[in-house]
């Protein structure tokens, strides 16, 4: 795990990324991929969420964990999602009007620091957060500090492209000039069992891991390079110079067509990790497990 330079350094936030998924948030999870929708349902089922619950979405995106533990919160419970992109504020925002949750306020803040007072929160999610953070292990302890005894956090993150992939990504990160590819993004917290020994030294305790393959269905190489510009991809492909865009289109899908299953479509297979754990309460003993 990264050490941070000094505590400045370690809280600040990743404008980059912010600036990104910024641009990204009209499209971000609308391409009709289902990919940040099945990992938040599984995230919000594993948090145990309760009616009545205090819920700190981190990093909220567009709303798909906020959404899902609304209404498990419901009736009593509110959720408070934190971002630092308006735009995606916005979608949350206007996500959680259309369906009627009333339970749901969003807030722009910094994902590394949640600007509020310690044991606030039952629980703190994030889903597709961490990764993304200057210092994992410096947000970790901030989260920590939201909780209150005996609270809840979890979180998702990935831990293993699908190998058939990598030379399509590959072949598209190599456009993008003086920038890390796209896996580079996704390996970055390692294992679960490096993430359980990161949370251990965070204070956490009753710790859990599990690991679960997606499978991520695309109708064609289109669906999938309109789902990658929105998402985690768009990270490094927007360094790509406007005129090779086309060029690395041309190479991605000339690849993918050896990739199409019988029906035309494609299927990516990534390995998601979450991790629960908890804050201890006055009087505890520690523990953690990995679950496969």
């Amino acid at each position: 795990m990264p050490g941070p330079a000094n505590a400045s350094t370690a809280l600040s936030p990743n404008l980059a990324a912010v600036a990104t998924f910024g641009e990204a948030a009209p499209r971000y999870d609308s391409s009709g991929a289902q990919f940040a929708g099945p990992i938040a349902e599984r995230l919000v089922d594993l948090a145990g969420l309760r009616p009545g619950d205090q819920v700190l979405d981190i990093g909220c995106g567009a709303g798909a964990v906020t959404i899902q533990s609304a209404r498990m919160v419901s009736p009593g419970g509110q959720v408070t999602g934190i971002d630092l992109s308006d735009a995606m504020l916005r979608r949350t925002a206007a996500e959680a009007a259309a369906r009627g949750l009333g339970n749901v306020t969003v807030r722009r803040a910094d994902a590394s620091r949640p600007p509020f007072a310690p044991g606030c929160f039952d629980a703190a999610l994030a889903s597709l957060v961490l990764y993304l953070l200057p210092d994992p292990a410096v947000a970790l302890r901030h989260w920590l500090e939201v909780l209150r005894p005996g609270g809840t956090v979890a979180f998702s993150w990935g831990i293993q492209p699908d190998p058939r992939w990598s030379p399509v990504f590959a072949a598209v990160d190599a456009f993008a000039k003086g920038a890390d590819g796209f896996e580079a993004h996704v390996r970055r917290l390692g294992s679960p069992e490096e993430m359980s020994t990161v949370l251990n030294d965070c204070g956490y305790t009753g710790i859990q891991t599990t690991v679960h393959t997606l499978p991520v269905r695309y109708t064609g190489p289109r669906q999938w390079w309109q789902a990658s510009w929105a998402e985690a991809p768009r990270l490094a492909w927007q360094h790509i110079p406007d005129a090779d865009r086309a060029e690395a289109r041309r190479v991605a899908f000339a690849l993918l067509e050896r990739m199409r299953e019988p029906d035309g479509g494609l299927v990516r297979h990534v390995a998601m990790a979450y991790a629960i754990a908890g804050r201890p309460p006055e009087s505890h003993n520690t523990g953690q497990a990995v679950v496969r």
